[in-house]
């Protein structure tokens, strides 16, 4: 479960309003990579690609750099042990804000007091983040438009599984629909689109985090070259040059095309052009990171996008896309389930239609899911506006838009089997409990509030009573949380993990990953493939990247 921390803002602080305008002035004079450096070893500190709040770093720097704040802000600390000034989300912010604001030939920052005005803006943000201030009336579908840019940007200590996932959907499972008409090798397509194969990018995607979030204190008392990644890096690597160019090339930007694309931005909640390049040119040959997570991720979720982004075949690229997750879901119960239950991909009604992507039979248990590999756009995401979200859930969640899709797709297939429609391989007579489960790549489906809208539109005590059935209401999970649940299989039932699941957790308002379940507390899982396959990468990685600069120290 995430740890959660509170706030500490402007108006706490201070009892004055906040402004925009206010932190524009704070930063304009200064220069953007002089900023964005102050930031990358804030954030580095903090760890903030991790989602536990360091309390008492949090405090470290508060009371550092903060002191014409500080005795309001230990007063706040006093009143409660999870109160915090700086978080990722504020520090992004205020870099977001720096490229909009900022010189690039602007001020050096040289003095205690102008390290204090820039971090001042930190508090500020904590208040001008909020898109829109909650209200007593707000609904399912507002409380989560309000959450939602939020939620998108905690961190889930996922990036493991996210680069095995990403690996294995590229190398094992995409060959494995070979044999379609459509077929591509994604592999291939990658290696062709950015000049690196999946491995090679995610290896140096990795090492490259690894710069950011390790050996701390000697880089805070290196200040000519600490917390500045260059090329020198992988000199003891087996990779070609031409590699390590393709790569910074991939992910590095000049902070002037950083600025001309935070400009152009309006969203104030998204930070889409520090996600995109994550990686900032501060000067010849070195460059920059604020979000150590943001490179982390470029090896797990944005792998694909990576690849989306580097070729001109967007349509049939996104279409064929959903068909490989599919079979991932499929490999994951292939190589992960171990319960007593029976399994089937892609189960069929009579008439030859598809009853779901996977269900599975559990003695009087049925679970049927439904796998969706779309993803929000960035103005449903992160736009704080509840209709814009909500026409978009319909079209790619609940109804769809020409086809039912997601929750429409759910209750009438089960419709279809309460009526008297038989699902091939599934015993109607033996079948007692029926447990709807939607499957969502993008965990922006399941934040806050929206199993609670999809289950609205449901609407399970309507199936019970027309059909006379025990059906559950509507799970909402992501593909990470079948990776976590699968290999617990081997104990417990599937089933049985979500009743725990529900039992904690009645309205199930934020995902299963960041929630209690009981069934599982304190007990280590089963083999698991994913993370298997993570270890196999990290023993790779050190042997390609860092093998020779062990044999250089003396120390193989």
């Amino acid at each position: 479960m995430s740890q959660l921390g509170v706030l500490i803002t402007w108006r706490d602080v201070t009892g004055t309003e906040p402004t925009m305008t206010m932190l524009e002035e704070r930063l304009s004079r200064f220069r953007l990579n002089a900023v964005l450096l102050g930031v990358t070893r804030i954030a580095a500190l903090l760890k903030t690609w991790q989602n536990a709040p360091d309390f008492e770093t949090d405090r470290m720097l508060a009371r550092k750099f903060l002191p014409a704040y500080y005795s309001e802000i230990k007063a706040l600390y006093a009143q409660s042990a999870n109160r915090v000034v700086f978080t990722r989300l504020n520090l992004l912010f205020v870099a977001k804000q720096a490229c909009r604001v900022c010189k690039l030939d602007g001020k050096n920052i040289e003095s205690d007091a102008e390290v204090e005005e820039i971090l001042s803006c930190c508090l500020l943000a904590n208040d001008l983040l909020l898109g829109r201030m909650p209200q007593p009336t707000d609904t399912a579908i507002d409380k989560a438009a309000n959450l939602l840019p939020f939620a998108n940007y905690v961190p889930r200590n996922s990036y493991p599984t996210d680069l095995a996932r990403s690996l294995l959907i590229m190398e094992d499972v995409a060959p494995l629909l070979a044999d379609r008409t459509d077929y591509i090798d994604l592999a291939e397509l990658f290696r062709i689109a950015t000049g690196l194969t999946p491995r090679e990018f995610c290896q140096f995607a990795f090492a490259s985090s690894i710069r950011f979030i390790t050996n701390l204190e000697a880089q805070i008392n290196d200040p000519a070259t600490g917390f500045l990644l260059t090329p020198q890096y992988f000199r003891y690597s087996d990779a070609a040059p031409e590699a390590v160019r393709a790569f910074f090339e991939r992910l590095s930007t000049t902070p002037a095309a950083l600025q001309a694309e935070a400009r152009r931005d309006s969203a104030g909640a998204d930070f889409l052009p520090l996600q995109r390049y994550p990686l900032i040119q501060y000067d010849a040959d070195a460059y920059i990171c604020p979000d150590a997570g943001f490179v982390l991720d470029k090896a797990g979720p944005a792998l694909y996008w990576t690849l989306h982004q580097a070729t001109n075949r967007h349509g049939d690229l996104l279409a064929y896309w959903g068909a490989v997750i599919d079979r991932y879901v499929h490999w994951l119960f292939e190589q992960a389930y171990r319960g007593r239950g029976r399994w089937r991909p892609s189960p069929r009604f009579e008439n030859g239609d598809e009853a779901a992507d996977l269900c599975l039979v559990d003695g009087s248990d049925l679970v049927l899911l439904e796998v969706k590999s779309s993803t929000l756009t960035v103005e449903a995401k992160y736009g704080f506006r509840a209709d814009v979200l909500a026409a978009e859930l319909e079209a790619k969640a609940i109804t769809g838009s020409g086809e039912r899709k997601g929750v429409a797709q759910l209750r009438h297939n089960l419709c279809r089997f309460l009526g008297g429609d038989d699902i091939d391989g599934v015993e109607r007579s033996k079948i007692r409990t029926i447990y709807p489960v939607l499957v969502f790549l993008d965990h922006g489906f399941t934040g806050p509030y929206l199993n609670v809208i999809y289950n609205e539109r449901f609407d399970a005590a309507d199936l019970r009573q027309r059909y006379r059935a025990k059906i559950t209401p509507l799970f909402s999970l992501t593909v990470h949380d079948l990776e976590n649940l699968l290999p617990h299989t081997d104990r417990h039932g599937f089933t049985d993990i979500l009743e725990s699941f529900y039992r904690a957790n009645p309205k199930m308002p934020s995902e299963l990953s960041q929630s209690l379940v009981p069934l599982l507390l304190g007990e280590a899982p089963g083999r698991d493939p994913v993370r298997e396959r993570f270890e196999r990468f990290g023993a790779d990685l050190e042997h390609a990247l860092f093998s020779r600069k062990a044999e250089a120290d003396g120390t193989t």
